[in-house]
């Protein structure tokens, strides 16, 4: 009875250390996940306040009235862009759109105008239409514009949440999740993925946790006092008799928070799969040994550590095939940003020498919005398995998102190798695709750097590829659609 005790309070102990891993490791896997989308909502904003930057200069070159005509064509872009309003407005509210609308704009609109006048600086805010969609805002200041007798200070963009949602959502887990991008005191600016459980539109969500789940107070105030110093951590709570995990790290800018919220079972089923093995063969264990020595029966110790040992196993290989699933985009099969990060800081750590190129598809956005995005998947598949063919087998291919891929090919290299492999990959991706009877023609933006011979610190060989595919892309006739 004692030894029964004494397994028992063991298997107890240990499922409680295991849980506290479990809601670890769960928590960690989320924030790298909502990390991601974090980054590609920074690049979304990032590229259209460089827009609107650029189009500011371009504006005030012209004549006054080539101005008006310049800004009725920037109309054009609607079909690229995929924007909801196209705006140049001032101070006092004055506002005059692509489409030709002009005047004072409403409360909610000049609220954008005057927070971006008052931080002198690009931002991104939102307010809701008065036909009740939400709207997500792109501005910046720019240098004084006179058209038909009013000066204006700044170019602003507009795109439904529907369509944010959209471009940069990233269904992650399956689309088993939801994501918010919030201000300090927990009203939502934007909502980036679709939703599962918790209702379609809220307005602040620290609000709704505490009037609508079983949100644990101690994790909920602490969360409210680390979105106001930019801090980030995990909130546990159930919602209509389910668990959910919650996540929260600041965006970058603005004082703003990326929130991930995601069902238990969905983050760490696998996690528990394993718990409860190990579990059932500790209790296995517990009562052969009970029985073994009630019946006086000589118990072979050999096979119970085998018994153990293959028990650890199969958990330590369950994890294994958990990383490397953590480490692979679903969709292509290459290495994922998460395994990215991973291999730069470990070659930085090594000093390896190796070569980075950024990779950027021209004219991908028109094939998803011809064809479908069963087609821009299959034909991303496609650029895969290509790039592939264009490093070794010790080299790596990665999928940063969206259209963007990533090559690190090792070894102490010069230049003439890279401009020499820029020139393959280029070529090798203009080549025809055909997908379902359809043949697609694509091109690839393409930035390289050495490391380190260009620098000897990998963030300063990121952004120099980075900067150089865009300066590629620059070069290039025409705007590329994405």
């Amino acid at each position: 009875m004692a030894l029964v005790l004494l397994m028992t309070v063991s298997i107890f102990f240990y499922a409680l250390y295991i849980r506290q891993q479990i809601y670890y490791e769960g928590t960690r896997a989320m924030l790298e996940t909502y990390e991601q989308v974090n980054k590609t909502f920074t690049m979304f904003a990032q590229r259209n306040w460089n827009v609107l930057t650029d189009w500011g200069g371009y504006l005030r070159k012209r004549a006054a009235p080539e101005t008006a005509t310049q800004w009725r064509d920037f109309e054009e872009e609607k079909k690229t862009w995929n924007y909801s309003d196209f705006y140049m407005a001032n101070e006092n509210g004055d506002y005059w759109t692509v489409d030709g609308r002009e005047g004072l704009g409403s409360e909610n609109i000049q609220a954008v105008f005057t927070a971006l006048q008052a931080a002198g600086e690009p931002i991104v805010s939102s307010y809701t239409a008065t036909s009740g969609i939400r709207k997500v805002v792109f501005a910046v200041p720019v240098e004084p514009i006179t058209m038909s007798g009013v000066t204006y200070t700044s170019l602003a963009v507009s795109y439904d949440n529907d369509t944010i949602e959209e471009m940069i959502g990233g269904r992650a887990y399956g689309g088993r999740s939801d994501c918010y991008i919030i201000y300090p005191n927990g009203d939502i600016m934007l909502s980036e993925e679709p939703k599962s459980e918790i209702m379609a539109w809220m307005e602040n969500l620290f609000d709704y946790l505490e009037t609508n789940t079983e949100v644990n107070e101690t994790c909920l105030r602490e969360m409210q006092e680390q979105t106001l110093q930019g801090g980030s951590g995990s909130v546990p709570y159930r919602f209509k008799g389910r668990n959910y995990y919650l996540v929260y790290q600041p965006v970058g800018f603005q004082d703003l928070t990326i929130v991930g919220i995601v069902e238990r079972n969905v983050v760490d089923a696998g996690m528990r799969k394993v718990q409860c093995v190990t579990i059932f063969l500790l209790a296995f264990l517990a009562l052969a040994m009970v029985a073994a020595l009630v019946r006086s029966i000589k118990m072979d110790l050999r096979f119970v550590l085998a018994e153990q040992e293959e028990a650890f196993h199969r958990e330590s290989t369950e994890r294994q095939k958990m990383e490397d699933l953590a480490n692979t985009d679903g969709l292509t099969g290459l290495s994922n940003e998460r395994f990215f990060n991973a291999t730069l800081q470990k070659k930085e750590k090594a000093g390896e020498p190796f070569a980075l190129f950024y990779l950027d598809l021209d004219s991908f956005k028109p094939v998803n919005d011809t064809y479908g995005h069963d087609v821009g998947d299959q034909l991303l598949k496609a650029v895969a398995r290509r790039l592939r063919s264009c490093v070794r087998s010790t080299d790596y291919a990665f999928r940063i998102g969206g259209d963007e891929f990533a090559l690190i090919v090792n070894g102490a290299l010069s230049e003439e190798f890279c401009a020499k492999r820029t020139e393959r990959i280029k070529n090798v991706l203009t080549q025809p695709f055909v997908i379902n009877g359809q043949e697609l023609h694509i091109g690839t933006s393409c930035g390289s750097a050495l490391y380190p011979a260009d620098s000897t610190e990998v963030k300063d060989i990121r952004i120099l590829a980075d900067q150089r595919m865009y300066e590629d892309k620059a070069h290039k006739p025409g705007r590329q659609g994405r």
